[in-house]
Formats: structure tokens, sequence, C-alpha cells
């Protein structure tokens, strides 16, 4: 598996202190599957919006209606994913 998608899934687990049969404190980890979904389209979406925000830093005198486009459809895609996946920046 991916490192990144280890660290998110190790993000994503809940951590609580408990007690054992015997009263005896314990650790208690719960995995969180809502929050590891939002983890990775959150990175998904960071991603996205790097890759937009670097390519108009190197184009940022030389833009084309093309790469007017592409940014726009970038931009459009992240929002679609927020509203599908119910993630807010």
């Amino acid at each position: 598996m991916n490192e990144r998608i280890k660290e998110l899934y190790e993000q994503s687990l809940i951590r609580e202190t408990g007690k054992d049969h015997a009263g005896n404190p314990m650790l208690v980890i719960k995995q969180n599957p809502e929050k590891f979904a939002e983890l990775i389209v959150r990175e998904c979406l960071e991603e996205l919006r790097y890759t937009v925000l670097d390519t108009q830093e190197l184009r940022r005198d030389k833009s084309t209606d093309y790469q007017v486009g592409w940014e726009d459809g970038m931009f459009d895609a992240g929002e679609t994913i927020e509203k599908i996946f119910g993630v807010e920046e």
C-alpha cells in the first residue's frame, strides 16, 4: 500500500483510553472509515489545487484560452468533488 495512504489511515484512527475486564487501563484503537475517506478526498483536492496553482505560476503572463479553460475545468472538478463527498475546505 502507498505510504501516504498508510499515513492517512493512521490519522483517521480514534485512540481512547479504556479499561479491560479487570479494570486495568488500556488503549482502545477504533477504525473511523468516514474520517479515512474524508482525509483521502481532502488529499486529492489539495493535489488538484496545487497542480492548478503551480500551472498558473508557470504561465502567469502567457495564459491562452486553452489554459484558462483548463484551469476553470480543474476548479469545477474540485467543486464537484466537494459536493459529491460533502467535504468543505
